[in-house]
């Protein structure tokens, strides 16, 4: 997918959208939140689905990665020494190695801060002005991080390939979901999002989230039964 249509698909379903984040959020919300036992947790995630997850419940933002994007490559190497790396200060370059990155600067016109763990995990705060601000939502958001609770989203994006979906279905974290915009029946994570099945891959699902129809995201994160309906 070259990168007009890729701005142009993150830009869709804007009336889906508002009707989910402004309507149905912000008056039947108490519906999802009432049946949430697990309301003390953080949600480590390479893009912003994160986002439309923790409004849902109308929670804190317990986890640093939230309105962030982190290539697959980035995102994997992250997630194998999590801890070492949340350890490691973040700082800021003006330089990307993805080429999604620089032709997205380049369409668009859009500058953002781009923060640096350990030298080689790039995190792209996509929605923030300044390093300054990336900063310190970065800082006060890992400070609430529930080290002892944690779930881990993915999905297929830019970059990604069929070994990335095979590396994380390795990693040892006992609750974690992969979203799909084709069917992986060979990984039990995965959850296929039809909506995208003529697709590349599973697309802005920050407020929308299409992924409702096939995932129960309440019984995912309170550990309770079949949340995979995907089939």
């Amino acid at each position: 997918m070259n990168s007009k249509a890729f701005i142009k698909s993150i830009n869709s379903d804007g009336l889906y959208t508002a009707v989910k984040w402004g309507v149905v959020d912000r008056y039947f919300a108490w519906i999802p939140r009432s049946k949430l036992k697990n309301k003390n947790f953080s949600i480590i995630g390479n893009n912003c689905f994160v986002g439309g997850m923790y409004h849902k419940y109308g929670l804190k933002y317990n986890t640093p990665t939230i309105w962030t994007y982190i290539f697959p490559d980035d995102y994997l190497r992250f997630l194998v020494r999590l801890d070492w790396y949340l350890a490691q200060p973040l700082k800021f370059t003006s330089f990307s190695a993805h080429e999604m990155s620089k032709r997205f600067t380049k369409l668009t016109g859009k500058v953002y801060p781009i923060g640096l763990l350990g030298g080689d995990v790039e995190i792209h705060f996509m929605h923030y002005k300044t390093q300054e601000k990336a900063a310190e939502k970065w800082v006060s958001r890992l400070k609430r991080l529930c080290r002892d609770n944690l779930f881990f989203v993915f999905s297929d994006s830019e970059e990604f390939c069929q070994e990335h979906l095979e590396k994380f279905a390795r990693l040892p974290f006992k609750h974690k979901v992969f979203f799909s915009a084709k069917p992986q029946p060979d990984y039990d994570e995965t959850v296929f999002v039809r909506d995208y099945a003529l697709a590349p891959y599973v697309f802005d699902v920050t407020k929308n989230r299409k992924y409702e129809k096939y995932f129960d995201l309440t019984k995912w994160l309170n550990g309770e039964g079949v949340f995979n309906h995907s089939g």
